[in-house]
């Protein structure tokens, strides 16, 4: 947030920004977000839609237990698609010294950033499979 201050003051005041501050600010962004993710979905936190699933848990417990193991289930297949996807990419980056920016001005390793993506899918799938099985528990009729 400094950086960010200190490169809109900067730009304002004497017309001289900070060179590599958006860039920086790119980077963090994606890295937070991966990093934040599992504890979003384990907290409960993570954006969606209860249209369906408020009224199905009314009238069937069970069912909806089945429906949120489907859904738990979709995203941790989804979150294993990315992190399977991301790997060659960070293998890649790490072997080729990939960089990010303008050359001369700042360079930002791309690979450190791959691993936070990869860190945070891996966990958003454990994450995933432990909430699966809770509500496969449920739904078959075992403890909540």
């Amino acid at each position: 947030m400094f950086l960010i201050l200190a490169d809109v003051a900067g730009r304002a005041a004497f017309n001289a920004p900070l060179l590599g501050v958006p860039e920086m600010v790119q980077f963090s962004i994606v890295g937070i977000v991966f990093l934040q993710l599992p504890q979003t979905l384990r907290s409960g936190g993570l954006t969606r839609s209860e249209l369906l699933l408020q009224p199905l848990r009314a009238r069937s417990p069970r069912a909806a237990s089945a429906f949120q193991a489907a859904y738990d289930l979709t995203g941790a297949a989804l979150f294993a698609l990315i992190l399977a996807t991301t790997w060659p990419l960070a293998v890649q980056a790490f072997e080729a010294r990939e960089f990010y920016g303008s050359t001369g001005v700042v360079q930002i390793p791309t690979g450190p950033l791959k691993l936070i993506i990869i860190a945070g899918c891996a966990v958003m799938c454990a994450q995933f499979a432990l909430n699966a099985w809770r509500s496969l528990r449920a739904a078959l009729g075992g403890a909540r």
